[in-house]
């Protein structure tokens, strides 16, 4: 059994993790040990090749700009496709909002990237940093409450003294669960499809957000000629679509999404995942805090997810950072109270607008219909709704 005392340790070296120990030690020169249960890949090892498979995540312009302040946006781009047009529209019905980077001089409104590429340029800058130590494959299996932090013991017999402890392992979190903290879990009784679709066409740049009668369909920009499919909605119509042929579930696309991009060529491998909603019950604890997906999850609609954690981290590592005593309650409780309103307008957001988008009545209808023109035709509301979607504005 070894013993080993650190600043920091961070349970999860997924992109939250791996995000908040590089914001961390680009304020303040902090012995962070960013603890990971699956083995991480040796990145440099071979050349980086695009698959047509490949999960995505899109980044937001604020986004790129913490991933700017870390010094690593430049190797992200040359894999990442840029987002300089988001079209929204109904299926079957009049009338579309478009938001441009060039409206909001912005030389893009952000990039999706394959998590692949993106998890290897943060493992890449984590290893490069001396202050960073990482631990993979290993698991916390126990904790034990200090007077100024958490000793951890991991399932190797490796014992850790910190002075703050970060979950960050995901939504069924067992940090969470072994600081005492419950979290409640929504079923919506819904589940995403996703998929890369090869286009006959250029997509320019352009992201589609599409609702259709069971939920939105998202088409995202990606490098080679992709996009990549986000299809929400019940469960079993997302079921009976990943049990269609390949060619039956493309024409079932294209039948929805209609010929924006063309006659669209092939898809990929289809996943789904049901749509579980989860809110931790605190963030904050003497030596202790909650992030990314072990705090709050959401719909995937516009993408919001991996973007609203990393405003979360930035501001975190800004308040942990600057405290006298690291792991201190006062700043932790601070940083929970200043993103508690963005964390819940994003959340009612998304779970509100695929509910509001499938109401039928007339009444609703013709409403929704001639906000998304009067949207359109605004453009200080287009632009207000542009900078606060892109992490711009905190309003």
């Amino acid at each position: 059994m070894s013993d080993c005392s650190t600043d920091i340790v961070i349970i999860g070296g997924g992109l939250a993790g791996a995000a908040l120990a590089l914001l961390l030690r680009k304020r303040r020169a902090v012995s962070v040990t960013l603890v990971e249960a699956v083995p991480l890949p040796i990145s440099n090892e071979v050349p980086f090749t695009p698959s047509f498979d490949a999960r995505s995540t899109a980044l937001s312009a604020g986004t790129l700009a913490i991933f700017s302040q870390l010094g690593i946006v430049d190797a992200l781009l040359p894999y990442a496709a840029d987002i300089d047009v988001v079209h929204v529209s109904r299926r079957g019905r009049p009338g579309f909002a478009e938001i441009s980077a060039s409206e909001e001089n912005l030389s893009r409104l952000g990039a999706v990237v394959e998590n692949r590429w993106l998890g290897r340029v943060l493992l890449n800058a984590v290893r490069a940093d001396s202050g960073i130590t990482v631990i993979a494959p290993d698991k916390a299996v126990a904790l034990t409450r200090l007077e100024a932090g958490y000793k951890v013991c991991l399932e190797s017999g490796t014992e850790l003294v910190c002075r703050l402890l970060v979950a960050a392992d995901g939504a069924e979190s067992k940090t969470r669960d072994m600081l005492g903290v419950g979290a409640e879990h929504h079923d919506t009784g819904h589940a995403a499809l996703i998929a890369n679709i090869g286009l006959s066409q250029p997509h320019k740049g352009r992201a589609y957000e599409r609702f259709v009668e069971d939920g939105p369909l998202a088409m995202l920009p990606m490098t080679d000629d992709r996009s990549a499919l986000i299809w929400t909605g019940p469960r079993a119509r997302i079921e009976h679509l990943l049990a269609l042929s390949a060619t039956d579930f493309l024409a079932q696309v294209q039948e929805q999404f209609g010929q924006r991009l063309g006659t669209l060529k092939s898809a990929g491998e289809r996943v789904t995942y049901p749509l579980i909603l989860t809110r931790t019950f605190a963030q904050a604890l003497p030596h202790a805090v909650i992030v990314g997906n072990a705090a709050h999850t959401l719909h995937p609609v516009a993408g919001q997810g991996f973007n609203l954690t990393l405003r979360d981290l930035h501001l975190l590592a800004d308040k942990v950072c600057a405290a006298p005593n690291i792991g201190e309650l006062a700043p932790l409780q601070a940083y929970v109270d200043a993103r508690v309103s963005d964390q819940a307008l994003i959340s009612r957001v998304s779970h509100w607008l695929p509910s509001f988008f499938r109401i039928q009545t007339g009444a609703v209808s013709h409403l929704r219909q001639l906000g998304l023109i009067a949207f359109d035709m605004l453009p200080a509301v287009r632009s207000r709704f542009a900078r606060k979607a892109m992490g711009f504005a905190n309003d």
